[in-house]
């Protein structure tokens, strides 16, 4: 189970780095290629079908052993209302166009934090190593949101730079707990 939920991870992590890559290739300042075709449309497909294989894996291997210690209903919820929440806020308030990153960017959030709470409660994680991994997780997501409002705010190249960050934090998130779980087998 735990190995199965580490692979889950590492192929989420993967999906990461590819989606970098596409990103660096379809949204460089001053290029013009096809964002779907050719190499780019490979690059797109690989971390969808990776993402995909990633979520469906850590989902399916996730411990239903014991009653975790947040209802997993309320994280759902939180999720739910959170994006709307957060769509709310960053059109009304900072005057945002709402894209894909508000969706993935709190998806993602809900989707560790539910990890976390189940590996906890399968006795995979200490109580210590859940509040570690749930702060973690929280400071990825604030660094997301801070650079998902900024974006088009900055100029051109450091904006194209700062989208790259959210991934970069997601990716170095699940790492740290794949560490975690790695020194337990």
């Amino acid at each position: 189970m735990l190995k199965r939920v580490i692979i889950g991870q590492v192929l989420l992590i993967i999906c990461c780095i590819i989606y970098i890559l596409w990103w660096y290739r379809g949204f460089r300042p001053g290029s013009t290629v096809s964002r779907v075709g050719g190499i780019n449309g490979i690059l797109l497909f690989l971390t969808m079908a990776v993402g995909v294989a990633g979520l469906a894996l850590t989902l399916i291997s996730l411990p239903r052993s014991a009653e975790p210690m947040i209802n997993p209903m309320y994280i759902i919820i939180a999720g739910i209302v959170g994006y709307v929440v957060f769509l709310i806020i960053t059109k009304m308030c900072f005057q945002r166009a709402v894209t894909t990153e508000l969706f993935l960017i709190t998806g993602w959030t809900m989707l560790e934090v539910a990890v976390v709470n189940r590996l906890n409660a399968a006795g995979a994680l200490t109580m210590n190593e859940m509040i570690i991994m749930l702060a973690v997780i929280m400071v990825a997501f604030i660094i997301s949101m801070i650079l998902y409002v900024a974006y088009y705010r900055m100029d051109e190249m450091k904006a194209f730079y700062a989208a790259m960050v959210p991934l970069v934090t997601e990716g170095a998130t699940m790492a740290v707990l794949v560490g975690m779980m790695i020194k337990k087998t």
